[in-house]
């Protein structure tokens, strides 16, 4: 594995190396008119892999293990979305399904070890019996109504480890070893006695495709089938590759939605329950319930008599200029509205952003009338305040891996009134 170099999405373009923007544009991650990164992932380039970081990460030195936790999170995001988008679409993880591909061949090395084959040998008075082959090619002599062999075919199930389609996965595995190995595992894995030991395919490319070929039509078991399958679409994928490595997304703030939503405890649905746009036509108002309001994530206190509307927004928020605009503050602002008419009137309902970063740089958002700068009191206007609360983006992927809660984002969201 390349050696690993730490950026971070909407790093300003100039501030990059040249090779590294250059690599960028060509890519197509870039447009000639960006100012700004706009990416999440890993790109391969002269100088090593580059690693793009969440915007606003705490400022420390990263390693394997942070990188490990972006893969991850990239992987659990492209998993657990309901279906599969096809990639160059706006949500999309830019070689996911090379990702996926990949993951579940290193799952299945660990689970199961190298490809072992399964050969039947068919042998005499030795084995399992066959009776069907033994009828068919044997003379039974008549005894008691019934007829007796005196050889009967049997078989036998033996294991080959050293065979061609375990050369090849012993390769591939090698092969994912080499290229992804610390971003898969964390670090550098201790070597592997199976895989140094395995002697190289013996065949070219096309021979290897053609052998996996052969050897798929004669696999009867689910596991071996699926294998052979996975060996075929990796070496298909490496015809023509250039030892080139990008992984990622460019629109980060959908895998920050998810991963606020999976992290926070006490979630609740309201969604199916939110007012929804009528339409008067033909005498009559017609609902359109696709085009209601949907919130990110909503929450609830144990007595259940405070909801936390909680909208992520994937921002650097460092200044009032970078933070949310217009629509997003009078987006959240119907929300409070709209949840308010499905909850008890005894109820509190807050409003609140969560940004990326590991300080406090905005306390809240609020809605008054229009001066000529700063002021000190509150501005006047009869709009709830939406509260901005921070959350440091290497800890959010970690639990968003282990399947962990943010307890302690959970209490700052419903400590607020």
């Amino acid at each position: 594995m390349s050696k690993l170099q730490f950026f971070s999405d909407k790093d300003v373009i100039t501030c990059l190396p040249v090779l590294l923007a250059d690599t960028l544009r060509k890519l197509g991650i870039i447009a000639p008119d960006h100012s700004r990164v706009q990416f999440c992932g890993f790109v391969s380039w002269s100088d090593g892999t580059a690693v793009f970081l969440p915007v606003n990460c705490r400022e420390m030195n990263f390693d394997a293990v942070t990188a490990h936790f972006l893969l991850k999170a990239l992987q659990r995001y492209y998993d657990d979305k309901a279906t599969g988008v096809r990639e160059g679409l706006g949500d999309e993880v830019i070689g996911a399904t090379s990702l996926s591909l990949v993951l579940s061949l290193v799952d299945d090395y660990l689970v199961n070890g190298l490809y072992v084959r399964r050969a039947r040998e068919y042998k005499l008075n030795s084995g399992k019996i066959n009776w069907t082959r033994t009828i068919s090619r044997r003379v039974g002599f008549p005894s008691n109504n019934m007829p007796v062999y005196l050889d009967l075919e049997t078989s036998r199930t033996h294991y080959v480890s050293d065979c061609e389609t375990a050369r090849i996965h012993a390769s591939v595995i090698r092969d994912i070893h080499s290229e992804y190995g610390e971003l898969l595992f964390g670090g550098a894995q201790a070597s592997d006695v199976n895989l140094e030991l395995m002697p190289p395919p013996s065949g070219e490319l096309t021979a290897q495709l053609a052998y996996l070929d052969r050897e798929l039509s004669l696999s009867y078991s689910d596991r071996d089938m699926n294998l052979i399958n996975s060996l075929r679409r990796y070496l298909e994928r490496s015809v023509g590759k250039d030892d080139s490595l990008l992984v990622g997304t460019r629109n980060f703030h959908h895998v920050w939605e998810a991963m606020i939503d999976r992290c926070l405890p006490r979630g609740i649905s309201v969604n199916s329950q939110l007012p929804v746009p009528f339409y008067f036509y033909n005498e009559n108002y017609i609902p359109v319930s696709q085009k209601g309001q949907r919130t990110d994530t909503v929450i609830k206190n144990k007595d259940g008599n405070h909801i936390a509307v909680v909208d992520s927004k994937y921002y650097r928020a460092q200044d009032p200029q970078s933070a949310p605009g217009w629509p997003d503050i009078v987006k959240q602002i119907f929300y409070k509205t709209a949840v308010e008419s499905v909850v008890p009137e005894t109820t509190n309902v807050s409003l609140h952003f969560v940004f990326p970063g590991y300080k406090q740089a905005l306390d809240s958002a609020h809605v008054g009338l229009r001066t000529n700068g700063p002021v000190k009191i509150k501005p006047a206007g009869d709009y709830p305040d939406i509260h901005c609360h921070y959350c440091d983006p290497v800890k959010l992927m970690e639990d968003y891996v282990n399947g962990t809660k943010d307890y302690a984002l959970c209490e700052r969201l419903l400590s607020v009134c």
